[in-house]
């Protein structure tokens, strides 16, 4: 007899089951992985060769529809198979082709997503999910003194070369935000985070300048940046108004040095639409007041270096609206 309170136990054995990926294309497994995140993608090219070598066997009759990504060469075993030399591994193409995607679509503007010397499209693709997640980014670099630190796109420095080499002539770059601010009220912080010659502000968006061979740029002392903006008056209404562009000037320190910040300044702006275009200043928590009036249309923030003694750096954080 059994008793019927007596719980029934089953007991499964999971027997081994072997996978492969036989099954898939290249093309099928490139679909599947521009659903990962980028560090998902290192992980599986850790995996096999499939996902992460740059070598591949297929049978020689197959060697002209191979065309998913560029290839070196081919290295012949025998008459039946053929080894594939690419450029790339399988997951590195997976990452350059939404990097590729965003360049042509939503960032076809912005400096961020170009390849750096040796750099691998993993890493670009990791810059781009920044992008993609971060309030505020420095989408644009006008002038070659400047670029980002640790692929952060929020954080900006002199360029480590431009104190020692001629290639960079003495002067200031820009770094502009890609957010585009035209009504309501915003607020963004710039905290120091090496000293230097730092200004910071607003100016107008540029997209459709080309300024790849401009080597530096200060937008209130530019004649190509005014141009820029006069030529977009005439068809596009947020370039209204005479105020192209605004940066804080702090007053000389105790050495003399004007438009000097120090380790751990935090610089607050606040751009006000509604109450005739204003701009109100904070350094360190305190008001320094309104800076600046008469502000309409369109701007972006921007933070603008010079490579003069120091190798400046400074990042930008949305933050709440300070209290009146």
């Amino acid at each position: 007899g059994t008793d019927a309170s007596l719980p029934i136990i089953v007991i499964a054995q999971w027997s081994s089951v072997e996978t492969t990926m036989d099954g898939f294309t290249n093309d099928a497994i490139l679909s599947l992985a521009s659903f990962l995140h980028p560090h998902d993608l290192v992980h599986l090219a850790l995996t096999c060769k499939q996902f992460g070598g740059t070598r591949e066997s297929i049978p020689a009759a197959d060697v002209d529809a191979v065309s998913e990504f560029e290839r070196r060469s081919y290295i012949c075993n025998d008459h039946a198979q053929v080894v594939v030399e690419r450029s790339w591994s399988l997951m590195e193409e997976a990452a350059r082709q939404r990097v590729q995607e965003a360049k042509h679509i939503e960032w076809k503007h912005s400096d961020l997503l170009s390849r750096r010397e040796a750099e691998s499209w993993i890493a670009i693709d990791h810059r781009l999910h920044l992008m993609r997640t971060s309030p505020l980014v420095f989408h644009r670099l006008v002038g070659n003194g400047i670029d980002h630190v640790k692929n952060d796109p929020a954080h900006v420095q002199i360029h480590e070369r431009a104190l020692i080499s001629g290639q960079y002539p003495l002067g200031s770059s820009c770094a502009i935000c890609q957010h585009v601010m035209k009504s309501g009220r915003h607020y963004a912080e710039f905290t120091v985070t090496r000293e230097g010659y730092i200004e910071v502000g607003v100016m107008r968006p540029i997209e459709g300048w080309d300024t790849r061979e401009i080597k530096t740029m200060h937008p209130m002392g530019s004649n190509d940046y005014q141009d820029f903006c006069t030529q977009q008056q005439q068809g596009d209404e947020g370039y209204e108004g005479n105020v192209h562009c605004y940066l804080h000037q702090t007053p000389a320190d105790s050495h003399g040095r004007s438009n000097f910040l120090r380790n751990n300044d935090v610089v607050g702006l606040l751009l006000d639409f509604g109450d005739g275009g204003t701009l109100t200043v904070y350094k360190n928590g305190r008001c320094l007041g309104i800076k600046k009036e008469g502000l309409s249309g369109q701007y972006c923030w921007v933070a603008s270096m010079t490579n003069a003694f120091y190798r400046s750096a400074v990042k930008i954080t949305r933050a709440p609206l300070p209290e009146d």
